[in-house]
C-alpha cells in the first residue's frame, strides 16, 4: 500500500448542508442574538475601489462564468464575515477591510457589484452562510490565490488562472493579531462591537460577542503560531502543503505533537489546464482520475479554513469515525466546470510586439532542448490531455524542500492508530492498518476521502474510487516497472512536474519556489544567477520576461540563500549562446 503516500491530494474546496457552526457559547440565548444582529445589521462599511477596472484577455471566459469563479463559496471560513469589515488595523484605528489595507497586501482589488460582491472585497473573497445558524463567514475562494494581475505602462490585465501576487500569511496574521487587540483593549472592542451589533446593546450579548471574540482569537493565534516558518515566505507564495498537513496531523486530529512550522513556501501554480492533466501539483501528488477533481479540491479547502475534525463517535452502538466539516462538495464540482472551459493567456499586443523571426529560430531551440519534457498543448482544444513528465529531485537539482516534505515527514495517528488505511471498507474490504507512526500524507488522504464518502452520493464515490485509485498507483510507479519483483526500486523519487508552458509569461516568478524571476535568469548557469531580487510587483518585464523585481512598496526580498530558497538546479539551456537564449525567449512569448 505504499503507492497510497503518493495519492493524497492538496490545493489547486467547499460545504453541503450537513455543516457545523465553529464557535458556539455556554449561553445559547445571548449567542442567538448576537448572531441575529450580525446577520440582519445592514453595513455602511464600504471599501471605496475605483470604478476604473482592468482589461481582460481572451481566457473563453464571459464577465457571469468569471463573476462566479470569482465569488462562489468552496465552504472556507476564517472568521464571521461582518466581523471582517468591523476589524481595525492592530496598531491603527484603520479596518483591516479598507481598500488601501487590502491592496498593500497584493489582492486584487474589484468594485462593489450587489450580485456577487456587495461589500467591494478583492478577488476571491467570499462570504459563507452556515445554515444552522444564518451567520456568514469571511472565506477564500480558488481565484483568491489563482487570479493574477499584470500591468505596463499603465494597462493592468486580469489573467484568470495565474499565480496570485500577495502575501497571504502576512495577511492572516494581522488578523490574528487584530483580534488579539481587540480582545485586549476596551476601546478598540467597543468599536468593534458598535460596528457589529449597534450602538444600543444589551451587556448579555456584549458578553456573549467578548467570549466568541476570545475563541477566535484563541483559535487563529494558534494556527498562525503552529505555522509560523523560520523566515517570512514574502509575497507570491505560501507553504500550501505545510498548512495542510497541520490542519490535519495536528487540528482534525488533536495532536499536537505533530505540529511542524510550514517552512516550504511555493509559488501558486497557474490553474490553465489544470482538469486536462493526469496529475497536478508541483510534485505530481494530485490525480484527476474518478474522484481525483473532488480529492484535490476538497484538500486545498482544508487548508483554507475548511475545520476539519476527525473524531470517534458511537453509530448504532458500534465506534465510527466521523469527517465533521463545512467543504462544499456541490459548489466545488461547479468550479471544477468552470475552470475545464478556461485557455490560458496569450500576449497581449498592447505589450512590445514578438519578433516572428527571432520567435521562429527560437521555436527550433526550443523543440531541440526543451520539449521532451515541457510537452506541447493546444490551448482551445476541448479534448486536450497531458500527460505530466515527473523529473526526480535528485535529476532537476532544484530545491528539494517541498517534495522531502512531503514524503518524508510522519505523524502519530492519536484517534486513528489502529484504522484501515482509507475509511472506505465499506467499497475496499480488508485493507491494511495505518502504521504508527504513519506518513503524514497518509493521514491527509484519510481525512480527504472521508470527506468525500460523506459529501458525494454513494453510488458516485463508489463509481470513481476504482480509477482514482488505479491512476495513484500508476502516478506513483516508475515506467515499466514490476513492484513484485524490483520492490522499492519501483516507486517514483520524489520529482517536480514539468508542464506545458502555455502560458509562461504570466507566471513568474519561476521554479516551484519562485526564486528565478524572468525567464533570462533561468536559462543562466546557476551560479550566475540573480542571487536577491523583489517580489511582488505587477509591473511587467516583457523583455526578460518576468515581473519588475526591483525595490518597491508593497514587494518584499527573496533571498535565494535562504534553506528552501534555492534556485539551483534546471541547467537545460543555460550552455546555448545569449543570442539562442533570446530566440528561444522570443518564442516562449508566442505559447
Amino acid at each position: 500500500m505504499k503507492i497510497l503516500i503518493f495519492c493524497f491530494v492538496f490545493l489547486v474546496g467547499c460545504s453541503d448542508d450537513k455543516t457545523q457552526t465553529s464557535v458556539s457559547v455556554s449561553n445559547k440565548g445571548n449567542y442567538n442574538n448576537v448572531v441575529d444582529q450580525a446577520v440582519s445589521k445592514k453595513t455602511e462599511i464600504k471599501s471605496g475601489y475605483p470604478e476604473k477596472v482592468p482589461d481582460f484577455l481572451d481566457q473563453n471566459w464571459n464577465h457571469e462564468t468569471r463573476m462566479e469563479w470569482w465569488y462562489t463559496s468552496q465552504g472556507s471560513r476564517l472568521l464571521p464575515y461582518d466581523w471582517f469589515l468591523a476589524l481595525e488595523q492592530a496598531d491603527s484605528e484603520k479596518l483591516i477591510s479598507s481598500k488601501e489595507n487590502l491592496e498593500q497586501y497584493r489582492f486584487v482589488a474589484w468594485p462593489a457589484d450587489s450580485k456577487w460582491n456587495p461589500d467591494g472585497l478583492p478577488i476571491g473573497f467570499v462570504a459563507d452562510k452556515d445554515v444552522a445558524n444564518g451567520t456568514r463567514y469571511l472565506g477564500f475562494t480558488c481565484a483568491a490565490c489563482h487570479t493574477g494581475k499584470a500591468a505596463y505602462k499603465g494597462k493592468e490585465y486580469i489573467v484568470e488562472g495565474a499565480p496570485a501576487h500577495h502575501d497571504f500569511d502576512r495577511f492572516i496574521t494581522e488578523i490574528a493579531n487584530s483580534l488579539q487587540k481587540t480582545t485586549e483593549n476596551g476601546d478598540k472592542f467597543s468599536r468593534f462591537a458598535d460596528r457589529v451589533l449597534g450602538a444600543k446593546t444589551n451587556p448579555g450579548d456584549l458578553a456573549a460577542l467578548k467570549e466568541l471574540l476570545s475563541r477566535e482569537n484563541d483559535k487563529l493565534g494558534q494556527r498562525v503560531k503552529i505555522n509560523h516558518p523560520p523566515h517570512e515566505n514574502g509575497y507570491a507564495r505560501l507553504d500550501a502543503f505545510g498548512n495542510i498537513f497541520n490542519e490535519v496531523v495536528v487540528f482534525a486530529i488533536n495532536e499536537p505533537s505533530n505540529t511542524k512550522p510550514a517552512d516550504a513556501p511555493v509559488s501558486y501554480p497557474m490553474l490553465w489546464d489544470t482538469p486536462q492533466h493526469d496529475v497536478v501539483q508541483w510534485d505530481g501528488a494530485a490525480v484527476n482520475a474518478g474522484i481525483g477533481a473532488y480529492a484535490r479540491n476538497a484538500g486545498e479547502v482544508v487548508g483554507v479554513f475548511g475545520d476539519l475534525q476527525i473524531k470517534k463517535v458511537e453509530v448504532g452502538g458500534s465506534p465510527e469515525i466521523s469527517f465533521q466539516n463545512h467543504v462544499n462538495i456541490k459548489n466545488q464540482a461547479r468550479l471544477e466546470e468552470i475552470l475545464t472551459t478556461l485557455w490560458s493567456p496569450l500576449w497581449p499586443n498592447t505589450l512590445p510586439s514578438i519578433d516572428p523571426i527571432k520567435a521562429q529560430k527560437g521555436k527550433q531551440i526550443f523543440e531541440t532542448n526543451c520539449i521532451s519534457c515541457h510537452h506541447g498543448i493546444k490551448r482551445d482544444d476541448p479534448l486536450r490531455k497531458i500527460e505530466a513528465a515527473m523529473i526526480p529531485v535528485n535529476e532537476i537539482g532544484t530545491d528539494s524542500r517541498t517534495a522531502m516534505n512531503i514524503a518524508s515527514r510522519t505523524s502519530t495517528t492519536g484517534i486513528l492508530q489502529g484504522q484501515p488505511i482509507l475509511p472506505i471498507s465499506k467499497f475496499v474490504p480488508n485493507l491494511p492498518k495505518l502504521e504508527e507512526p504513519a506518513p503524514s500524507a497518509k493521514l491527509v488522504l484519510y481525512g480527504v476521502i472521508g470527506i468525500l464518502r460523506d459529501s458525494l452520493e454513494p453510488s458516485a464515490f463508489g463509481a470513481g474510487l476504482p480509477a482514482f485509485l488505479e491512476a495513484a498507483k500508476k502516478s506513483a510507479l516508475k515506467d515499466n516497472c514490476d513492484p513484485k519483483q524490483e520492490g522499492e526500486k519501483c516507486f517514483r523519487p520524489p520529482s517536480y512536474k514539468a508542464r506545458p508552458l502555455n502560458g509562461i509569461w504570466a507566471s513568474a516568478p519561476y521554479f516551484h519556489n519562485g526564486s528565478v524571476p524572468n525567464l533570462w535568469e533561468l536559462l543562466q548557469k546557476p551560479d550566475n544567477r540573480v542571487t536577491t531580487f523583489n517580489v511582488g510587483s505587477w509591473e511587467l518585464d516583457p523583455v526578460k520576461v518576468g515581473f519588475v523585481s526591483n525595490e518597491e512598496p508593497a514587494t518584499s526580498k527573496f533571498d535565494t540563500k535562504l534553506p528552501g530558497n534555492l534556485n539551483t538546479g534546471h541547467e537545460y539551456g543555460s550552455n546555448l549562446t545569449d543570442n539562442e537564449k533570446w530566440e528561444l525567449i522570443e518564442y516562449l512569448k508566442t505559447l
